[in-house]
């Protein structure tokens, strides 16, 4: 599900609905602007495309993205049109033309959705049992959660979505604050927030968070969360494809990787380098999309039943990073993961760089100032890794550049051979930390040699219960990724203690130890892919 290098921020994807080239003339179907009464009264604008032959047809719910309307999927939705499917596209509530405010795929958004799939029944030559749903980001949420709740979706399409909302939010006890500011004030440029979503979403960023609030917003995102309906999906079996990068910001991979494991029923994962929607992006613009292409195949297969050559692919399709791959097809996640190779964490004969090596040399202890930033970086959210998508090339930065009193750093020797890393690395450390609470964000470098490393992947930890001046032991686990790293290149890591992204628990001041006990040395485990797969 390449992208063809083409990409969109998430806020932008609301200004596609205005942009959106229009629906050409076509003989094969019709085109008209409805109005669908939701249950409490709320008007919700869609785009209907009908084929011409009277017939029952196969039929397509696509729902908007973010800040999006009725004609942001009109370019998909002309296809499917054209190869024989009814087609409605549908702006969530509070967001395009459509009324009400903004639920966050709360109960009234997938409430929404059996009213859609109600009226399509009732007003088009919808044939009732065969129907299938997709969704951009916001829509891939609904639709995910709705299939759970609806038993005449037969096929589900998820393309940047999510399947826990708390964990997008407050992964590693750390809370996503840019990508939550950036969803907030898109969503006002672009819609009517409801005054619980806003609420929520502004105690989110309270830079000491009540328990009491903290618990009410995980609840009110577990409601929004697919896992919590994990039961159901199982039960109505509806054909799932899950399309997502592997630096997604906005919802990072694992869990999706954990739904696909999961789910019970036929299901396809395609997992390829980039960020938030910039795959899908170029289709909704009406470029050459090999997304679009395996969604339109995925409906042929699962809904409409007219050729099922995908269902006989492996379903685990991987294209690794950096640059432009072919992709790899596995069986399952386990043949995809590659097998773990444990490296250590040790001391360095340069000052404020330590060496990743294959035995362990424990008993040494680094120091770094804590609260205060370094070069390294998480990346600027839905634009250092939209710029991957296009070019192919991760974010960089020149590790010397590191401030050793700010941050710790360990690099491998030169690589004799290249190392295919297929899965989520991990890494175990011990701390001391100077307070009770705090924050540590790690990266992982391919380092080349020029000592610039192009970012591999990074996590951030925190805690708000630990005994100051004690050890505490840290084992981080990292979304999964495909990066082949060159011979001749090194394995890098940086541990510093904030970035811009990410809300910290630092106190500011006191400094932060890291160490490796005798008993308990620290360490890196990378899965090293066993073969490429198959190319089908």
């Amino acid at each position: 599900m390449h992208s063809r290098r083409t990409f969109v921020s998430v806020s932008a994807l609301a200004l596609l609905g205005a942009a959106a080239p229009a629906a050409r003339a076509d003989t094969g179907f019709t085109t008209r602007f409805v109005d669908i009464i939701a249950a409490d009264g709320v008007a919700l604008k869609a785009m209907v495309m009908e084929p011409r032959t009277p017939q029952p047809h196969p039929a397509v719910v696509l729902i908007s993205a973010w800040g999006g309307g009725s004609t942001q999927n009109v370019m998909p939705a002309r296809t499917l049109a054209s190869h024989g499917y009814v087609v409605v596209a549908y702006g969530a509530r509070g967001f395009g033309e459509s009324a009400g405010e903004v639920d966050t795929a709360g109960p009234e958004d997938v409430g929404d959705v059996t009213t859609v799939l109600d009226w399509a029944c009732a007003n088009t030559n919808t044939d009732p049992a065969r129907i299938g749903l997709a969704g951009v980001s916001y829509g891939a949420g609904i639709g995910l959660i709705a299939a759970a709740f609806d038993q005449r979706i037969r096929s589900v399409v998820s393309l940047s979505g999510w399947y826990d909302l708390v964990h997008s939010l407050y992964g590693n006890e750390t809370r996503r604050g840019l990508v939550a500011l950036i969803l907030y004030t898109s969503g006002w440029a672009h819609g009517r927030l409801s005054p619980e979503t806003d609420w929520m979403l502004r105690t989110f960023f309270d830079p000491t968070p009540d328990p009491v609030d903290r618990e009410v917003i995980n609840e009110w995102a577990r409601i929004r969360s697919p896992s919590r309906y994990l039961d159901r999906l199982n039960e109505n079996r509806p054909a799932l494809l899950i399309g997502h990068t592997w630096s997604e910001t906005v919802f990072p991979p694992d869990q999706m990787v954990e739904l696909f494991n999961d789910y019970a029923g036929v299901k396809r994962l395609d997992l390829i380098p980039g960020e938030h929607a910039s795959a899908e992006s170029g289709g909704l613009l009406g470029l050459p999309s090999e997304t679009w292409d395996t969604v339109h195949r995925w409906f042929d297969a699962t809904v409409a039943g007219t050729d099922t050559s995908i269902l006989r692919e492996q379903p685990v399709v991987l294209r690794a990073r950096p640059g432009t791959h072919e992709p790899e097809f596995h069986a399952d996640w386990r043949s995809a993961e590659g097998e773990p190779r444990r490296l250590y964490l040790g001391p360095g004969q340069d000052e404020g760089e330590g060496v990743i090596g294959d035995a362990p040399r424990p008993g040494w202890q680094v120091e770094i100032d804590t609260d205060r930033d370094t070069a390294a970086y998480g990346g600027v959210p839905l634009a250092s890794y939209s710029f991957e998508a296009l070019s192919g090339e991760p974010p960089r930065t020149w590790l010397p550049a590191v401030d050793r009193e700010r941050g710790a750093v360990w690099v491998s020797p030169e690589l004799p051979q290249p190392i295919p890393v297929r899965g989520s690395v991990a890494v175990h450390l011990t701390v001391i930390p100077p307070g009770p609470t705090g924050t540590i964000v790690a990266y992982l470098y391919d380092v080349d040699p020029t000592d610039g490393g192009r970012l591999i992947n990074y996590l951030p930890m925190s805690w708000t219960d630990a005994a100051p001046g004690e050890l505490r032991t840290v084992d981080l686990r990292f979304s999964p990724t495909a990066y082949d790293i060159p011979a001749d290149h090194r394995l890098g890591l940086v541990i510093d203690t904030k970035d811009p992204l990410f809300i910290d628990w630092n106190s500011g001041g006191g400094r932060l130890a890291l160490t490796s006990p005798d008993a308990d040395p620290s360490h890196v485990d990378i899965p090293v892919g066993r073969g490429e797969g198959t190319r089908r």
